[in-house]
Formats: C-alpha cells, sequence, structure tokens
C-alpha cells in the first residue's frame, strides 16, 4: 500500500496544478522560453564560463531552484528589479521583462519550499575543542592530548564545526587511535602498586635558614640566586588516605661543566645538595622603574608586579618579566596532574612617590614628627593613627637642591617596624603610608655618597589629594599567578596555571594551583646529560602586572609542589571506569559492566545490544590471549573511543522525510552547542526519563548558568566575530606601543565576555550595536582610557561609560584592530566584515586578477584610490555592498581607538542612500530603523553555529519572518537562543 502523503505535499499538488493551469492561461513565464533566453541576453556574457565577473556564473543555471541557489536567484531578481543589473552600459530589459522576470523567480522559489526536503540523518564528526573536552569529561583528565590533531576547516560563514568541512583522513584516524591509547593508558593504573609522588617545599624570608649551604650557586649568567641563609628547601611527605612510595629528588651529582664564580669550569666536579637541585632564582629583564622589584623580609618574599619585557619584533624577551621569581629545578613528574600551593599575603605597603610628581609635605597642623641623624635605629611614638608623607632630607649640599651625579647609587631603604620599603631617592618626597598609633622603631639605610640628615613624617588630612590616591592604592589587591616551564640559556619559556587570583587578605592564606604537568613546556634532554644547566624545569611565582597602576607588593611565604597529585588511590580517572560493583570478582559479568556503563557515557546514548555484544568480544579475544583484565579492558574500551559512535554526533533518520530527534540526540545537540562538550547526567536522565523536550527552557537556562557555558562563548564569538584575525595582524608597535603582548591577550577577550554577559543577562540584542557599557577589566579599561573608573586586576565586569565612540562590538579595539593591516585603518575588511556578519549581505568572493589599488605620488586620498578601483571592470558591484559600510570605520585607527582628527573623512552614503558622518550615525541607524536586519543576521549565525551546517533558503525565510515575533521584547539574546532551541531547524533531523 503506498505511503500516505502529509497534507503539505497535497498541497504541493494543488498549487503545482494551479500554477500549470495559472501558466497556461495567462502565459507566465517558463524557464526555458523566458527565463534562460533572458539570461542568455542580458547577463551571460560577464557571468558565463570566460567572464564570470564577481565569481558568478550564471550559464548554468536550470529551472530547479535547489539548496544554495535560491539564494542566488532571490538576488538576481533583486538586483534586476532594482536596476542595478544589467550594468548601464549593457541592453536594458523592459519594465514587464524585469517584473515577470521577478514573478518567476517568487512562484520557482516558493515551488521549491514546498517541495519535501529529503534530510536523511547526519553524521557530523567533534571539532578538535569538542574532542578535548569530551574527553576531558569522559576520564577526568586534564592533559590535553589533541596537540596533534590538524585544526579544524573553517566553513563559509567562519564556523569550524559545520559537517561538510568536518573532513575524516587516515591521518586523522590514525591519530586518534593513538590520543586514545594514551588517554586510556594514563586513566587507568594498577591498584596494586603504590603511586610515587614527589613533594617539596621552598620557604621563603630574611635569614630564614639557620644552616645555608655554604658554596655560592651560580645557575648560568645573570641567575639573581636568593641568597642561600633566605630560603630552605624541603621534602616533608604530604598527608595522603592511603600508602605511597615518597619521592625524592636526586642530590648527588657529577657534571663535566659547572660554574665557580663567574667563570666556566670545563671538568668533572662532584656535587652533593638538594640546593644544588633546587634553586630560588629572581633572573628576568633587567632594571624596576619603581621601588625594588623584589625584596626578602623575615615573613618571606615580597614582589612587585611582573612587568612584561619589553618586545623585540612581536616577541617578548625570553628572560621574562621584571620581578620574576622563579624555583629552578631539575626532576618534576613526567606524567599526571600536579598542585602548586602558594602561602601568600598582600604585603601592607606604603606608596612610593613619583619623580617629579609631588613636593614635601607642607604641614597644615599638629602631629609632625622629624627624626634626626639616622646612624642608629630610632625609636618615636605616633601619636595621631592615619596617612603620612615621608620626607627624607640629605644633608649639606644635597639639601639645597644640587643633585647627586646621575650614576650614582640612590637606593634608600625605610624600615618602620617590620615593614621594609625601597626604592630610588630621587626628591625629597620619599613614600606615602599608613601608620597606626603607639611605639615605632624607623630605620634608614642609603647607599648614596651623601649622609641622610633627617627624616619628616606629615600627617595628611583625609580631604588631600595624595591622601584619597594612597586610600585607593592600599584598597587594591594583588594578583597571584603560577607558571611552569623551562630554563633557557636565554631566560625562559613558560606557561600559566590556570588565571591569577587575587590576594584578598594581609593574613598569611593558601591560593591552589593545579594543571597537567604534560601541558606545559619541558626540556627535550638525554638521559644523564653531564651539563649542569641541562634540562632545567621551572615553577614561576608573580604578582601579575595589569595596566601599571600601583598596587601593594605581594607576600610569599612558601610553595609547596606536589604531583602527581592524588586525592585518592585509585584515582578517579579510574573510578570512573572501573566502577563499584558486588560482582568485580566475576570477570566476564564485571567486564561487561564496565564497557556497558563506559560506552553508554562514551556514545551519549544507552549501548544497543549489537554494539555491546562486538565490544564485548574484543574483551574475550584480548583477555583469553593476556589473562591481563585491566589490559583487556583497555583494548575494549580503545574500540569505544574510536568508533563513529564516539567520535561523530550522529542524528539516524529511516525515511527522507523530516523526522525529531530522539531524546538521546537532542541532549547531544544542545549541549555540544551550549556547552560545546557532552551532555552531563542530568541531560542523559531527562532524556531517558522521556521529559526533555518539555524541560528545555529550563535546561537552556540551567546550560547558560553552567560554567561550560564559557565554552560555546569562546568557540562562538571567536569564530563569528573573526577574532582569528587579530591573532594574525601584526601591529605596528612603534605607532601603537600600548598595544603589547598581553594587552592583546585581554583585549582579545573582551568581545567574548561582552555578548557572555548579554546572554547571560538576556540583553536586548541592540546592545551589540550600542551600549552605554562595556565589559572590561583593569587592562582593558586602561587601553580604553577608562582606567581609573575600574579596579578588578584581570576580572570582566560591567563598566559604565559616556563615550559615544564605545559600547557595542563595533567599536571594540580587538575587531577594529584585526581588521586593518597593521598600520592604517582599512575600509575594504572593515565593510566586509560588517555585511558578512552584522547584517548578513556577504559579499560575494572577488573576481580572479582583481587589479590592485592605484599607486600614486600620496596626492590621493585612500577615498579616492578606491573610487577609481570601483571603476575598474568587474569591481564596482562588488564594492558597492561594502565601501559604504566600512567608510564609517575610518575614524578608528589600527589599533582599534578613535582618533579625533578632522582631517579624517568617516562620512559614507549608504546602499539605500542614507547619509551618515561616522560610526555613531551608523550605530543609531541599524539601532532604531534597522534593528530586524541585525537580529536576522545575529540568529542566522547562531542557527548555523547551533545545527553545524549550512541553513536551507526555507530555515533562512523562517529566521527572517518568524524571528520578528521577537522585536517587542527587543529581540532579547537569551530569548533568541531559546527561539532557536525550538525551532524545526534545531529539533529534527
Amino acid at each position: 500500500m503506498p505511503r500516505v502523503k502529509s497534507r503539505a505535499t497535497c498541497h504541493v499538488v494543488i498549487v503545482l496544478l494551479f500554477a500549470c493551469k495559472s501558466a497556461a492561461a495567462q502565459g507566465v513565464w517558463t524557464f526555458e522560453k523566458h527565463v534562460s533566453p533572458f539570461l542568455n541576453k542580458h547577463c551571460t556574457r560577464c557571468h558565463g564560463a570566460e567572464e564570470m565577473e564577481s565569481g558568478i556564473r550564471l550559464d548554468l543555471l536550470d529551472g530547479e531552484l535547489r539548496g544554495r541557489r535560491q539564494f542566488l536567484w532571490k538576488t538576481i531578481g533583486k538586483l534586476v528589479a532594482e536596476e542595478k543589473m544589467p550594468p548601464e552600459d549593457e541592453p536594458q530589459p523592459t519594465a514587464d521583462e524585469r517584473k515577470s522576470l521577478a514573478r518567476w523567480i517568487d512562484a520557482a522559489i516558493e515551488k521549491a519550499l514546498l517541495r519535501d526536503k529529503e534530510r536523511n540523518g547526519s553524521a557530523r564528526r567533534l571539532t578538535v575543542a569538542q574532542y578535548r573536552n569530551t574527553l576531558e569529561d569522559l576520564l577526568g583528565l586534564r592533559e590535553d592530548l589533541t596537540g596533534v590533531l590538524p585544526a579544524d576547516g573553517v566553513s563559509k560563514d567562519g564556523f569550524v564545526n559545520n559537517g561538510q568541512t568536518l573532513l575524516l583522513s587516515p591521518l586523522l584516524v590514525e591519530a586518534y587511535f593513538d590520543i586514545a591509547q594514551k588517554a586510556l593508558d594514563l586513566s587507568i593504573v594498577d591498584e596494586n602498586t603504590k603511586p610515587v609522588i614527589q613533594h617539596f617545599r621552598m620557604q621563603l624570608g630574611k635569614s630564614i635558614n639557620p644552616d645555608p649551604f655554604p658554596d655560592q650557586l651560580i645557575l648560568g649568567a645573570n641567575s639573581h640566586l636568593l641568597d642561600n641563609a633566605d630560603h630552605i628547601v624541603s621534602e616533608p611527605r604530604p598527608d595522603k588516605p592511603f600508602d605511597f612510595k615518597h619521592f625524592h629528588m636526586q642530590t648527588k651529582f657529577r657534571f663535566i661543566e659547572g660554574y665557580q664564580g663567574n667563570d666556566t669550569v670545563r671538568g668533572w666536579r662532584q656535587y652533593d645538595s638538594i640546593y644544588h637541585a633546587v634553586f630560588a632564582c629572581m633572573r628576568g629583564s633587567e632594571g624596576y622603574p619603581k621601588g625594588l622589584a623584589y625584596q626578602t623580609v623575615p615573613e618571606g618574599l615580597i614582589l612587585r608586579p611582573a612587568i612584561p619585557s619589553r618586545e623585540q619584533f612581536g616577541v617578548e624577551s625570553t628572560y621574562g618579566p621584571r620581578a620574576n621569581f622563579k624555583i629552578s629545578l631539575r626532576e618534576l613528574p613526567d606524567h599526571g596532574n600536579f598542585r602548586v600551593t602558594v602561602r601568600a599575603a598582600k604585603y601592607n605597603d606604603a606608596m612610593l612617590l613619583d619623580q617629579h610628581s609631588h613636593t614635601r609635605a607642607e604641614p597644615t597642623g599638629g602631629g609632625v614628627i622629624t627624626i634626626k641623624s639616622q646612624a642608629e635605629p630610632q625609636n618615636i611614638e605616633i601619636t595621631r593613627a592615619g596617612i603620612y608623607q615621608a620626607d627624607v632630607y640629605l644633608a649639606g649640599a644635597q639639601a639645597l637642591g644640587i643633585a647627586p651625579p646621575s650614576d650614582e647609587n640612590r637606593k634608600l631603604t625605610l624600615t618602620l617596624n617590620d615593614r621594609v620599603f625601597s626604592g630610588d631617592r630621587n626628591q625629597d618626597a620619599f613614600l606615602v603610608v599608613r601608620l597606626p598609633t603607639g611605639p615605632m622603631q624607623i630605620t634608614t639605610k642609603y647607599e648614596g655618597s651623601v649622609a641622610i640628615d633627617r627624616v619628616v613624617l606629615t600627617p595628611l588630612d583625609e580631604t588631600d589629594s595624595l591622601a584619597q590616591k594612597f586610600a585607593t592604592f592600599e584598597k587594591r589587591l594583588p594578583r597571584l599567578g603560577v607558571h611552569v616551564g623551562l630554563r633557557r640559556d636565554c631566560g625562559s619559556t613558560m606557561s600559566p596555571v590556570g588565571r591569577p587570583q587575587t590576594v584578598t587578605t594581609e593574613e598569611i592564606a593558601e591560593y591552589i594551583f593545579e594543571g597537567a604537568i604534560n601541558n606545559y613546556p619541558s626540556p627535550n634532554v638525554e638521559n644523564n646529560n653531564v651539563n649542569y644547566l641541562a634540562g632545567v624545569r621551572e615553577i614561576g611565582v608573580r604578582s601579575e602586572f595589569t595596566d601599571g597602576r600601583d598596587v601593594p607588593r605581594l607576600l610569599i611565604q612558601s610553595i609547596d609542589f606536589e604531583g602527581p597529585f592524588y586525592k585518592s588511590w585509585p584515582p578517579a580517572s579510574h573510578r570512573r571506569i572501573f566502577i563499584d560493583s558486588p560482582d568485580r570478582d566475576t570477570r566476564p559479568v564485571y567486564a561487561r559492566q564496565v564497557i556497558r556503563n563506559f560506552a553508554t557515557k562514551a556514545f551519549r546514548r544507552p549501548i544497543t545490544a549489537g554494539e555491546e555484544a562486538a565490544i564485548i568480544d574484543v574483551w574475550q579475544q584480548s583477555f583469553a590471549e593476556s589473562n591481563d583484565f585491566n589490559q583487556s579492558i583497555k583494548d575494549a574500551l580503545l574500540v569505544v573511543l574510536t568508533s563513529p559512535q564516539f567520535l561523530f554526533l550522529i542524528e539516524n533518520s529511516t525515511t527522507p522525510d523530516a523526522e525529531d530527534l530522539d531524546a538521546f540526540e537532542l541532549a547531544s545537540k544542545l549541549s555540544y552547542f551550549l556547552w560545546n562538550s557532552s551532555p552531563d547526567e542530568r541531560l542523559l536522565k531527562l532524556a531517558a526519563d522521556g521529559t526533555l523536550h518539555e524541560s528545555l527552557d529550563s535546561e537552556i537556562e540551567r546550560m547558560i548558568a553552567d560554567p561550560r557555558f564559557e565554552q560555546f562563548t569562546h568557540e562562538f564569538v571567536s569564530q563569528w566575530l573573526s577574532l582569528d584575525k587579530f591573532d594574525v595582524v601584526s601591529v605596528d608597535r612603534k605607532q601603537f606601543p600600548k598595544l603589547t603582548r598581553d594587552t592583546k591577550a585581554q583585549l582579545r577577550e573582551e568581545p567574548i565576555r561582552f555578548v557572555q554577559h548579554l546572554m547571560r543577562e538576556n540583553l536586548p540584542l541592540q546592545n551589540l550595536i550600542k551600549s552605554d557599557f562595556i565589559l572590561a577589566n583593569d587592562v582593558v579599561a586602561n587601553y580604553y582610557r577608562l582606567g581609573h573608573r575600574v579596579e578588578t586586576g584581570f576580572d570582566f565586569v560591567p563598566l559604565k561609560h559616556d563615550n559615544k565612540h564605545l559600547g557595542g562590538v563595533l567599536s571594540q579595539a580587538s575587531i577594529l584592530a584585526g581588521l586593518s593591516d597593521g598600520r592604517h585603518s582599512h575600509p575594504i575588511k572593515r565593510g566586509a566584515w560588517f555585511a558578512r556578519k552584522m547584517i548578513a549581505r556577504p559579499p560575494a568572493d572577488p573576481p580572479p586578477n582583481v587589479p590592485e589599488l592605484v599607486k600614486d605620488d600620496g596626492s590621493l586620498t585612500l577615498r579616492d584610490k578606491l573610487a577609481l578601483h570601483r571603476d575598474a571592470k568587474g569591481c564596482a558591484n562588488c564594492h558597492a555592498g561594502i565601501d559604504p559600510w566600512g567608510f564609517p570605520f575610518e575614524g578608528f585607527n589600527a589599533g582599534g581607538l578613535y582618533e579625533n582628527d578632522p582631517k579624517i573623512d568617516a562620512t559614507s552614503r549608504l546602499p539605500d542612500g542614507t547619509e551618515i558622518a561616522g560610526l555613531n550615525d551608523l550605530k543609531n541607524y541599524l539601532a532604531k530603523d534597522n534593528i530586524d536586519r541585525v537580529a536576522f543576521s545575529f540568529m542566522k549565525h547562531l542557527a548555523t553555529y547551533a545545527v553545524g551546517r549550512d541553513l536551507t533558503y526555507h530555515e533562512v525565510v523562517f529566521l527572517e519572518e518568524d524571528g520578528l515575533q521577537l522585536k517587542p521584547q527587543g529581540y532579547r539574546i537569551q530569548d533568541i537562543i531559546r527561539f532557536v532551541v525550538n525551532s524545526d531547524m534545531f529539533l529534527k533531523k
């Protein structure tokens, strides 16, 4: 019995019958008799096999409007109806011919949309990022094993998760096998073998070591090792709830090349001490602009922010930043996770005064304290608590203002009780500090050629500008960062361990950093290398630099390293595989339970009987040959991790008709959309219970609030807004000195954090175009000249502004700098990006042999050159949809900042004839009257990413028309996500 057609199919038949009758009666155009001759007469000379202007070829078109050809036909109809095609110098069709062609195209597109679209399911390979996240979720591994994988291909829309670009090559399959084997080797352990754990501690403090190592230690040139008395290295046994072997580092060495003083010794030398295995090193870029980069005090080591070293040719000096403390050592684990525990505090600091910016304090009341004759520590009484300025006067001629020689050592150390403050004394006004009431011992040490005459402590009124500046200073918090890597002859190569942590208290507290050791740079050195400097690893501990504002110093008391780090034994990765069961001793039963549990999680759905039987067969063969249960489980799970069910997102279909996703397919599609990783237990439980479809809205809300949502925003925003262009652009550092490597890293985060904020707060889409706030941290705010408005370190927060040249993504520096040539703005790049990303009117690919912009003697402006370029054959039509959108960005330089230069012409006549005078006008134009187009563009890009494929014409029309229902609420961004997820394009297969 033939399958009954749907009501829609019957409707198609009726429409087609009516259309045939109508065409016969009214003489409506057909493709063969009318459209094809029209194209041959007016179009194919320029858009045929020989010319193919703008990359468009029309001589191969037929009357079947399949797939993406519907977009081309719609564009043809639009250009012909608006009399933009054919060009003015070509024969022109009559008005009736133009109307007839438009009617035929509209009817043909509608007929194409009414046809049943064959779906046939899909199979889409996981992207590299999705694969990495999925392995981590499944096995609990921190180790990134995906570095050997090639980058994913990029679709025309800019996304890497498009099924058509996610190819599978034999080399990729081989890489998947290697990665799966390594992942299982890292996850599965021998429960009966004790783990080996390395744990050492370095304690820091002035003269803390009662028995310092007697030899002078040198670790290569400019090593700047801390004094042997100022640190202690020990290997305490960590407290664990399981038995283990405590690894002790090698302390006896025999090297053929060592160091005595500053002379290299060619010959064998014997060493026997842990202090030849672990070093406290301050090697970094030389010089610190204000104060000492580091100091040891009884409580520990105090560090100023680690100022990044100067970059040459876009590369930072390998010696690392100034104020660059690190533990250099010979041995670290070769696998597993590690934990670094830093005991640290915010130092109760004074604020050193900038040279020439402050003068001697003028007393306005009582309480001034003058201390004479600083040969010995002196005891004074502070009777008035508050903020004081400390002025240090020199004796003799220096008191008259005669400066010492420029090369003279001017280091001054002022000690107030147990607090130590050091810096160059370049003027009488030295520092500002808060003092409590009570007795205080004061000591000064000056290394210049002239003696100190007196120190004057002057209390400052709380309304004093300097007191207010200090009050702001003392509220600031240092940011603690840990880095791991290796020592090089010319410096270090290190990577950060997680994000910097804010040190909030002056009380010593523990700050924990964790990572996987193989994610960090390691030396490639042969075994038993006899060079004293070979194979040295490094653990850096820094007070992280933000934007150069004065910050209280960071006090480091001790640093502990433990690795491999286990909370339990066997570790969690092992227990995820070998689940608890009363049948553990019955090997066949337990193996089936392990395999079924693992495969169900890996396949993101219940395993079928056939799949289970095939994997069990692998286990049985392996176990029969080896009698090794763990190895046979590895062999079976290797099949799981290299199967299409794991590596692909599969949507099975039984007919060519559109079908509903089953519950588990929906769970996976949703999680790989909003988390870029596998579904969690809750999603899979809802799928198993059959309640996921009815819980979609609440699950979307939960998933957006989850930290894993950041994995989505990082991928989606980076790809949608083409932030990779910012990664590769080489900006002229002389012209834009503030755009350092570290600043670029923070600016690149800005669009991601901004869009993430809009999504989580469900704000109106208009904020994408113009907003009265930006998302900024200290670095980003300082770049936009708003540094005084935020005190959050590296944390991004909403920041109100009153600058019409800020707000929204169109004026974000990372985007605009990426769309420059590194020295000048680039209206073509910016215009093409805008047309493609913001209004979904992408320009056609440029035709071959596009002429370059005319070269001149400098008398022509860029606008003049573009005008001449547009006159070239084949260029005008493309640039008509690019240049008008690019000119409004001309007010922003190659560093992405607005320049208030009257000579810059940012005016533009938009394609609809609207005259605007810069980016602010363009923002208003979009936000007021064209927000529907912006909303459609955002929905189109979001939906394309969500479904992982090109949208059909019908789906594009759906977004364009049905998306308007979100307009009354302001196109709120989270509502748009719900709209896409609840649509057939997402829910059907």
